[in-house]
């Protein structure tokens, strides 16, 4: 599911790049469609409940947005006069966890500069969050912080694959080349086929 990314259609309207979301949301991601880039969707809209965890309230809620790229955390103060914007990489972030309630959920994120943004809140008017490196963010609705649990680990892997996979292709054409050594050895008469035979296997046992 995607809502739209910052270049917007013919019309002027992202509309045409709307899938399944409410006016509710598309209406917040109006509000960042300045920050997105031209080819970014924005897949998850999640807004913090007023109503937290112990019964304490919160005047400006945070919304996070969940793009194909990152995650992007709009944290409103002053009574939304204000407003401060976060935005994490996925592939800065090292580590995301969902702990539920009865009500709601909360997120824990952790990525460099989580634990700076989190000690902000009594310099500059900021609503503090988060302890150490992870980003505590509560107080989601359960099944908007699922949907970004699952984006979230479905980004971390993709970008873990594709950082292997140039290592795994060096290495298949590294074996390739030593078996075309070894065939040389053996069109040679140097070594027997047997050992032709085993020293393939040997090989081939390392991918």
């Amino acid at each position: 599911m995607g809502l739209f990314g910052g270049k917007e259609t013919n019309d002027n309207s992202p509309q045409n790049n709307l899938k399944g979301t409410d006016s509710g949301e598309l209406s917040e991601v109006y509000k960042i469609k300045d920050r997105l880039d031209s080819d970014e969707q924005v897949h998850v809209v999640a807004k913090q409940s007023r109503l937290v965890p112990g019964g304490s309230m919160i005047t400006t809620p945070n919304i996070i947005f969940a793009t194909d790229k990152r995650l992007i955390i709009r944290n409103p103060t002053l009574l939304g006069l204000r407003e401060n914007f976060e935005d994490y990489s996925y592939d800065k972030i090292t580590n995301i966890k969902l702990e539920k309630g009865m009500m709601s959920s909360t997120l824990v994120i952790t990525a460099p500069g989580m634990g700076t943004a989190s000690r902000q809140g009594r310099v500059t008017g900021l609503i503090p969050w988060g302890r150490g490196e992870d980003g505590m963010i509560d107080a989601i609705p359960k099944d908007k912080a699922e949907q970004i649990l699952k984006l979230v680990r479905f980004k971390m892997e993709e970008i873990r694959k594709a950082k292997n996979q140039p290592t795994q292709i060096m290495q298949s054409v590294s074996i390739a080349d030593e078996i075309s050594k070894l065939a040389k050895l053996l069109a040679d008469g140097l070594i027997s086929p047997e050992e032709f035979s085993e020293m393939k296997k040997s090989l081939m046992n390392k991918k």
